[in-house]
């Protein structure tokens, strides 16, 4: 008898370790998005050069360690962004961001973000190429942007506020984005609007 009960009691508790991790499984699952998992892999096979970091390393880094710069345009970031981020215009030329951030930047690593990683990784892979051999700045590209980090309900700000919101940059990349009802064009307007 004593057998069988502990039987059943061992049994149950593997059932309920097996479920537990089948609901962490499915949470994470819920979390990545598979278009925007694709296009980071794109990203990896075509800028083979530019590293990129995870959301979750990024999220247990010393914050002196990096400066992290936003690669979107103005108005994707005043709607939100990641704390003490520094916007940079996704044009910009190495020339331009090392005579402007070589101080800054020097002796740190860089971080650098989009969307969803194209036009960071394309900064990115473009001042890897302009790196010195003195330089040798550590640079990496966030993985999956701000929609993978908003889409682990990862924090962000705007105007040195806690927000949930997010700019989708368009229609079809704006589907990227897990939490539909969380995407904003304007950091004041209603989505629906």
């Amino acid at each position: 008898m004593r057998y069988r009960a502990g039987l059943l009691m061992l049994t149950a508790g593997l059932l309920s370790l097996t479920l537990a991790a089948f609901a962490l499984a499915s949470e994470r699952a819920k979390t990545r998005n598979k278009a925007l998992v694709k296009t980071h892999n794109k990203l990896v096979q075509t800028y083979v050069d530019v590293p990129h970091i995870s959301p979750q390393t990024l999220s247990e880094m010393d914050a002196a360690r990096y400066v992290i710069f936003d690669v979107r345009e103005a108005d994707e970031f005043a709607v939100s962004h990641l704390k003490n981020a520094i916007w940079i215009d996704p044009d910009m030329s190495p020339e331009a961001f090392y005579s402007q951030y070589g101080e800054l930047v020097s002796g740190k690593t860089v971080i650098l973000y989009c969307s969803v990683g194209v036009r960071s990784t394309r900064l990115a892979s473009r001042l890897l190429s302009a790196q010195r051999e003195a330089e040798q700045t550590p640079i990496y590209n966030l993985e999956t942007g701000i929609f993978g980090w908003h889409n682990e309900n990862r924090p962000l700000t705007a105007q040195s506020h806690p927000t949930d919101f997010v700019h989708p940059y368009n229609r079809r990349w704006g589907k990227m984005v897990n939490r539909k009802n969380l995407r904003r064009y304007d950091e004041r307007a209603n989505p629906d609007e």
